[in-house]
Parts: structure tokens; sequence; C-alpha cells
């Protein structure tokens, strides 16, 4: 009876309330939401990851699954270098290139033990790669471009390619212009869609290959949904 009692009048507790999401306290070098951040390890475990971890990781984990053995890599607006070192597992080389030099001056300590991968500070749209490696890897980068040199940092793309390699880029899918996505994403171009990455890859001289998608439940990379945050292009160099 007591216990029947304490169920219907006992006090209640309160519930407990989400703490706002911090993104620099799980991302330290993440640049208030520039960049993910993840150390890089063999013992790595996927579900303690935040969701926007989860989804970089996955993204990375897919152009892995692309790209060949032995082959020479770029990973362009690489970030904290992380998905830098998971390409390094397949590929001979790997250069990752990005625009903050106190980022790129901290991971090149995190991974200085590692051969394959150097690390390099490069306004993309100076970059003067020619014919220098297989595969371009450029994950959640061209929207953070104004529309107009989007062409111009897709050839960039195109010319740092031996002939016949293969560009892998992501981008929001379909995003609206909103005070929000510029003032937190950094985003300059939106409403990004598959007619309008094709308009861009044939003015660089690319063909597509697949698109794939992707959302922030599942994180998984997959043929299109109903509901998708991210879409996912893999092309050829003409």
């Amino acid at each position: 009876m007591k216990e029947l009692l304490k169920k219907l009048f006992g006090k209640k507790e309160a519930p407990v309330e989400q703490e706002p999401y911090d993104f620099n306290a799980s991302n330290p070098l993440g640049g208030n939401g520039e960049r993910v951040d993840i150390t890089f390890s063999g013992e790595l475990q996927f579900e303690r990851l935040d969701m926007y971890q989860k989804n970089h990781f996955r993204r990375y984990e897919y152009a892995l699954g692309l790209i060949p053995e032995g082959v020479d890599v770029a990973d362009l607006a690489c970030g904290t270098g992380y998905g830098s070192m998971m390409l390094a597992q397949k590929a001979n080389s790997v250069v990752g290139a990005d625009l903050n030099g106190e980022v790129i001056s901290a991971i090149s300590e995190r991974y200085k033990d590692h051969e394959k991968v150097r690390f390099m500070e490069a306004n993309l749209l100076h970059l003067d790669f020619e014919e220098v490696v297989d595969v371009v890897v450029s994950f959640e980068t061209i929207e953070h471009f104004k529309e107009s040199d989007i062409s111009t940092l897709l050839g960039i793309f195109h010319r740092a390619l031996k002939p016949g390699g293969s560009l892998i880029f992501s981008t929001p899918y379909n995003q609206e212009d909103s005070e929000e996505a510029r003032k937190l994403g950094f985003h300059l171009t939106f409403n990004i869609v598959e007619e309008k990455i094709e308009a861009w890859l044939e003015a660089a001289g690319f063909e597509p290959i697949s698109y794939k998608y992707q959302d922030y439940q599942s994180h998984e990379v997959r043929d299109k949904a109903g509901h998708n945050d991210f879409i996912l292009t893999h092309c050829r160099k003409k």
C-alpha cells in the first residue's frame, strides 16, 4: 500500500534539462562550428561520437571505400586532419590543406609520426597543384565560397588531378539561405541540388559518376531517401 500511495502522490522528480550543445567542447579545434575535430586512432569508438562527428566520419569512411590502394590523395579543406589519416590507410600519400594556420600547426604536431600524411596551410583558390594526385576529397567546402567562385574552385581541383583522376565532395543538400546558416555555418552558397552540381562539373571538366545522400538521423551514406541533409558527389576528370 505504501508503494502504491508513493506512486500516486509522491513527489515527482523534475525532468533533467539538456545542456545546449557546445560545438567546441567536443571539437576543440572546431572554430565555433567551422571544423569537426576527431583525434584519429585505431581505438576510435563510433558510438561515442556526437551527431556532427558521426556524419563527418561516415563521409570519410565512404571516400575510403572508393579510393584504390596505393594512390596519391589531396584532402582539400582537411580541417582537423583525421580524415586525411583515414585515407592514408589505403593511399600511398595524402596531403591535407586548410586555410587556418593554427589548425595546421596543431594537427601537424598531433600526427607528426605518420610519414604518409603531410599538412599545409593554403587558400584553395590560390592552390597551384598540377596533375599531382589521383583523388581529391573535399567535404563541406564549396558552400563556403561565393557561387561565382565555385567554378574556379572546381577548376583548381581539376588541375590538381592526374588524367582520369576522381573528385569526391559533399555539400548540404538544397539548404535554404538563412541568417543562421550564414552566421553559424559560414555558408555563402545555397540551394545546391543535382542540376546545379552538374552545371558546375560540366564547366570545370568533370563527368559525374554517382550521387549519394546522408542525413543526421542514420548518418549512413546511401541512395536518395525521403529526407536528405547532404549530397555526396563522386565524379571523374574528363
